[in-house]
């Protein structure tokens, strides 16, 4: 008798084996949330080309746009040209693959070119202006100047759309990073990534947000920002971690988005990339009867700039600590300053570099006195050279002295030399 056949199971498809078939995979994906979807990927690796072709098209940015605009390229055109970004509820749905009916789409933008969104919506995208809300409308704490709606269909036949445009004081993302309620709010889009800076608390099981944001005049607002995102799953809890951030470090979620028929920006991604900020405990809050203030968290961002960098960036603390702000970066970039002045004519030359002081060059005094030149009516020449470029390297040297530092404390707990 042959018993090569006698056991059915030999011949029984195995797991791997039914979702090889990319039908029956996608099918799959799609009935899944993130967490599951993650779980799966790591079953075996032979699946690697189907998760690539399931999660272009699970996180296709374009299809989503085209809930709010005909032309979804020309709006991220318009992005990358004047450094846009979409942040608030479209970038969680679009991160956890769902739909909220009634969500609007927020492109956050600096004041000077958010004129430029309305143009585009009234006049290629069938909108109509609605209202405008300034400052004084309790929208100062979050950095903003001025939000404007728009609004496209209507309401009583269930087909309105509404896009705001959020005019910001400074760079937009320091909004985001420094001035939202809840880590559940922090992601954001730009022309041609997408952003998660709390993943695993936002879109892991059990689901969960911290409160980042703490200011007086405020509170109610802030607590009614964090109830609505208590509502749809998010449950309030505290944060163990504290300490400095960046956009797409590895505690982020970053997902490349496709940039077919997108004219790309001239800021290169590493802008984006090198804005830091701060998770510490609450400055100057009366915290009462809500919790010990050493258990809470408080997201801090501000805006860097320097005459020897074309960009703006964010960092995360005026202190020592922060990549913007350590002494390495701060007599760098003043160094470069001073290589600058020294490039001009003798005529064109501040006195105090023209004419020989006791000052070094790393005097207060030589700090206050460029800071006061630049800041008169100097006119930067053509061959004025920017460093930006340099960024992406200094970061890299900083983030290495940073681990030795903290490799050396920790041996230094546990008394090894």
């Amino acid at each position: 008798m042959d018993s090569t056949n006698s056991d059915p199971r030999r011949n029984c498809p195995t797991l791997p084996d039914v979702l090889g078939q990319y039908g029956i995979f996608d099918m799959l994906c799609r009935r899944l949330d993130t967490a599951t979807l993650f779980s799966l990927r790591l079953v075996t690796k032979r699946l690697a080309n189907h998760f690539a072709a399931h999660a272009k098209e699970r996180w296709n940015f374009n299809r989503r746009l085209k809930h709010f605009v005909r032309n979804p390229q020309s709006l991220r055109t318009l992005m990358a040209r004047y450094n846009a970004l979409i942040s608030g509820s479209f970038v969680i749905q679009f991160f956890d693959d769902s739909f909220w009916k009634e969500s609007d789409l927020d492109i956050y933008v600096e004041r000077e070119s958010a004129a430029a969104f309305g143009t585009h919506l009234c006049q290629k995208e069938g909108y109509r202006f609605d209202r405008g809300s300034t400052e004084d409308d309790d929208y100062d704490f979050l950095g903003f100047v001025q939000v404007d709606t728009y609004l496209r269909g209507d309401k009583l036949r269930s087909n309105e759309t509404k896009i705001q445009v959020i005019s910001t004081r400074a760079v937009p993302v320091r909004s985001i990073l420094g001035c939202f309620s809840t880590t559940a709010a922090i992601n954001f889009m730009s022309w041609n990534t997408a952003y998660s800076m709390f993943p695993a608390m936002t879109f892991l099981e059990p689901r969960s947000q911290c409160r980042v944001c703490w200011v007086p005049d405020n509170e109610d607002r802030i607590q009614s920002l964090i109830e609505k995102y208590s509502k749809r799953g998010w449950k309030a809890e505290q944060m163990q971690f504290a300490g400095f951030r960046r956009v797409g470090d590895p505690r982020s979620w970053k997902i490349a988005l496709d940039i077919a028929r997108v004219e790309p920006s001239s800021t290169p991604d590493y802008v984006l990339e090198n804005c830091h900020f701060n998770v510490v405990p609450p400055i100057g809050f009366p915290i009462g009867p809500i919790g010990p203030i050493e258990d809470l968290r408080q997201a801090l961002s501000f805006e860097f700039t320097s005459d020897v960098l074309k960009y703006k960036y964010t960092g995360g603390e005026h202190s020592t600590g922060d990549f913007w702000s350590e002494m390495f970066m701060k007599a760098t970039l003043h160094g470069l300053l001073l290589d600058e002045l020294r490039k001009l004519d003798h005529e064109a030359q501040p006195h105090f570099l023209a004419r020989p002081t006791q000052w070094s060059d790393f005097d207060r005094r030589m700090y206050l006195s460029v800071h006061v030149f630049m800041r008169r009516s100097f006119v930067k020449p053509d061959s004025w050279r920017y460093y930006d470029d340099q960024v992406p390297t200094w970061l890299k040297e900083w983030e290495e002295e940073k681990n030795m530092r903290e490799l050396n404390d920790q041996m230094a707990t546990v008394a090894i030399t």
